[in-house]
């Protein structure tokens, strides 16, 4: 796990802000809950899961002057989350019931690979981020390690539609409508390097953080609309299980900076970029919650995640440097959430 990554240093602190601000805005809380969202009073979650990131291919090398593959399968980049947050009700705007939170996670995924190399006398070849060294050979083997940390902070308010309701819905139930602000970023450190062949070691750092905002929607869902769903609703009724969805689009400044450093015995080098682009990024996110008290539920919450712009390196080739350019990839993360309902009335009705 990298610690010296920005996200690192900042996390201790994105935490701290989250239930600092929950003791603060904290309240006693009303009779129950607002489905999927607090209806008064103040509730805070933490969680642990799995993070999923199919981050771009690292293709740094050649072979019979076609770039190899450096890392894994794009789905192989995965590694663990954890999250916390707050939302409090605010009261009521313009006949709209309000509530407001703040959230944030933090995933760590690693991706390494061995490649190898054997071609005719300058099959394999390797050539430095500013495109001034070129190293060519019969064989190449090479060892990849990639670390990405993925980071997010959110405000975001929900302006509900209605009058809190515990009845399921035969379909979907829309309670609310959604406006944020987010901040993420994806850091990554990469190295490469070679012991066989032309020896080098390389070292890249790429990071990119997304500023913007985003609207969307969020309710209930069931499975009651289904023909003889009996069996499969009793079930889920049986065990005390309730599914919500929200959805979200938003629009993004995403700021990347790059840095390479290559080393090829007494050669050296170190080129530098940056670049800024809009990106969109789009999120579905079901939650399957299960009540434990009053005051307190378990939630298994998955976030699927569409980003338009992550970059992808175009590496050098002779007479020419390595450029930034872009790639749309998928995340996602699922973490199984306790909820706490802060104050000393309940959360929860007794019984649905």
């Amino acid at each position: 796990m990298r610690f010296g990554g920005p996200f690192m240093s900042r996390s201790p602190y994105l935490l701290a802000a989250t239930f600092l601000g929950a003791a603060v805005l904290a309240q006693p809380a009303a009779a129950q809950d607002f489905t999927t969202a607090t209806f008064a009073g103040t509730t805070i979650w933490v969680g642990g899961g799995v993070q999923f990131l199919s981050l771009p291919d690292i293709r740094f090398t050649s072979k019979g002057g076609h770039r190899q593959k450096n890392t894994e399968s794009d789905w192989l980049d995965f590694g663990g989350a954890t999250g916390g947050g707050l939302e409090t009700a605010l009261g009521y705007w313009g006949g709209y019931r309000v509530t407001g939170s703040v959230k944030g996670f933090w995933a760590n995924v690693e991706d390494d690979r061995n490649t190898g190399c054997k071609g005719g006398a300058a099959g394999c070849v390797v050539i430095d981020p500013t495109g001034t060294f070129v190293g060519a050979g019969r064989k190449l083997y090479t060892k990849t390690n990639r670390e990405a940390d993925y980071w997010g902070g959110q405000a975001e308010l929900k302006f509900a539609t209605g009058a809190p309701q515990e009845v399921k819905p035969q379909i979907y139930r829309n309670d609310y409508f959604i406006a944020g602000f987010d901040v993420r970023g994806i850091d990554q450190d990469n190295r490469l390097r070679s012991s066989t062949g032309t020896t080098f070691n390389y070292n890249e750092t790429l990071d990119t953080t997304y500023v913007g905002g985003y609207i969307g929607l969020g309710g209930e869902y069931s499975f009651g609309f289904i023909p003889g769903i009996k069996n499969v609703g009793g079930l889920y009724d049986r065990l005390g299980l309730r599914t919500f969805i929200n959805a979200t689009a938003g629009l993004y400044n995403a700021e990347t900076d790059y840095t390479g450093q290559f080393a090829s015995g007494v050669f050296g080098s170190r080129l530098s970029k940056s670049s800024d682009d809009l990106a969109f990024i789009g999120t579905v996110s079901l939650e399957t919650r299960k009540q434990l008290g009053t005051r307190t539920s378990l939630s298994l919450w998955s976030d699927y995640e569409y980003i338009s712009s992550v970059p992808k390196m175009q590496y050098a080739g002779p007479g020419g440097t390595t450029r930034i350019d872009d790639e749309a990839v998928f995340a996602t993360r699922t973490m199984l959430r306790l909820n706490i309902g802060l104050g000393s009335q309940q959360l929860y009705p007794d019984q649905y």
